[in-house]
């Protein structure tokens, strides 16, 4: 009898079938069942602004729909919690004449899943009315994000129209969702009557400016490549789910000494929140798989501040990191390593370890090596008999060398170094470091 084997090609540098788009990616195969190729675009909220005027035509409004449902499917699951700090959560406002407005709201409970965001799109009906794109900007504004936007969420708008409209609306309206934080992306189309695309209109509507596209059918909404195209611009690179082959336990131990300064000490903080989110987080404390996140800020030798133990809660790790104050203080890393054995590796004075059991223990610390160096001896011998893995991510050419080989045991792979602070969150460097640590 022969039997039919499918052969999954794989990029050995994530295990994620590469060739396969994330929508089909397979989530798992026989020999890696926690092989996971799931989008993962972060904290992420996106609402898509459609014309659903007369001049767009059924036909031409059905392709908007499908473009909606075709660029949300790309970009992974949707968050169930629409309170949540993490996870992507899509919006939608059609709109038609004067007041005429419909709405999938960003934080409609009822949205907890692509299959019920694709059910509402497709319940929608054309409207086929007069064009007041101004008014439909500001209500998405007003009424879609400002209502509910979350402090670490990017935010998008996608807005699909000719760019022509009603001339007793307010123009002045067009820029409604510019200088928001907000990235606003302008499709404009000719309609049904094969009227072009108004430009001056767009580039008004575009955030920045330059954020047009401008075609000549409704159809190209819907080709492969313009889809490719609109998913990398909401959600950059395959962002594959990462630490899910093994358990890894990881303490972050961020420099908050003044020499690192209030500015950097966020983007430190940043980073951090930027991994916690990418991370595939274990589902459980005792899960035999996936990462557990802790993190320490220190300063002088008595100067630890622990933000949250050991967790697999995202919503922990996020509140937690948003409360962290910068100390400005002295370094002194030893004595913060001792402390973070003593007090998030082990439990109750040392009885007790923390640390899962055939989980990886990883330090990371975020410093430029410029300590005092007491302790540093002691603490580096208990790193080691902690069989802890050691990352130093060090920033800025005012380094010292000597101390983030020590901290780095002697690992020089294991030193990252980047420029500026605020290029921690630089796709390829964050890219780099996840699947260094995983």
């Amino acid at each position: 009898m022969t039997s039919a084997l499918s052969v999954l090609v794989t990029d050995y540098e994530s295990g994620c079938n590469k060739n396969l788009k994330p929508q089909w990616a397979l989530r798992t195969d026989f020999e890696n069942p926690a092989l996971d190729c799931e989008k993962r675009c972060g904290a992420l909220d996106i609402v898509f602004v459609i014309d659903s005027s007369e001049s767009v035509g059924l036909t031409n409004y059905t392709l908007e729909k499908n473009f909606v449902i075709n660029t949300v499917s790309r970009l992974g699951s949707i968050a169930k919690d629409p309170k949540a700090l993490s996870g992507t959560r899509i919006g939608v406002v059609q709109y038609s004449h004067e007041g005429t407005f419909e709405a999938i709201q960003l934080d409609d409970p009822r949205i907890d899943s692509l299959s019920a965001f694709k059910d509402a799109v497709k319940k929608l009906q054309w409207i086929a009315g007069g064009t007041w794109t101004p008014s439909a900007l500001e209500y998405a504004y007003n009424q879609m994000i400002r209502q509910s936007r979350r402090d670490k969420a990017r935010v998008f708008a996608v807005v699909v129209t000719d760019g022509r409209y009603d001339p007793r609306d307010n123009s002045a309206l067009l820029t409604s969702l510019c200088d928001k934080n907000i990235v606003v992306h302008a499709i404009g189309i000719g309609d049904m009557f094969r009227r072009k695309q108004e430009s001056e209109s767009l580039r008004d509507i575009a955030c920045p400016s330059g954020n047009v596209t401008e075609m000549s059918n409704f159809v190209d909404l819907v080709a492969e490549e313009f889809i490719d195209g609109m998913e990398e611009r909401l959600c950059p690179e395959l962002a594959v789910a990462h630490c899910t082959q093994r358990p890894v336990d990881i303490v972050f131990l961020l420099d908050g000494s003044e020499r690192i300064g209030d500015e950097n000490f966020r983007h430190a903080r940043n980073f951090v929140e930027e991994v916690a989110q990418r991370l595939t987080l274990a589902k459980q404390d005792d899960d035999d798989l996936n990462a557990r996140i802790a993190f320490l800020q220190y300063g002088g030798e008595t100067e630890q501040q622990i933000a949250f133990s050991l967790t697999h809660n995202i919503t922990t790790i996020m509140d937690s990191l948003s409360q962290v104050r910068y100390l400005d203080s002295s370094s002194n890393v030893g004595s913060a390593i001792i402390y973070a054995i003593n007090n998030i590796v082990n439990q109750q004075g040392g009885r007790q370890k923390a640390v899962r059991r055939n989980a990886e223990l990883s330090f990371v610390f975020i410093t430029d090596g410029i300590t005092d160096s007491k302790n540093l001896a002691e603490a580096l011998t208990s790193l080691r008999k902690a069989d802890a893995m050691s990352t130093v991510i060090a920033v800025g050419s005012d380094v010292d060398s000597e101390v983030l080989s020590q901290l780095a045991l002697g690992d020089r792979a294991a030193i990252f170094r980047e420029k500026e602070f605020a290029l921690l969150s630089r796709p390829g460097f964050s890219d780099r470091f996840i699947r260094w640590i995983c």
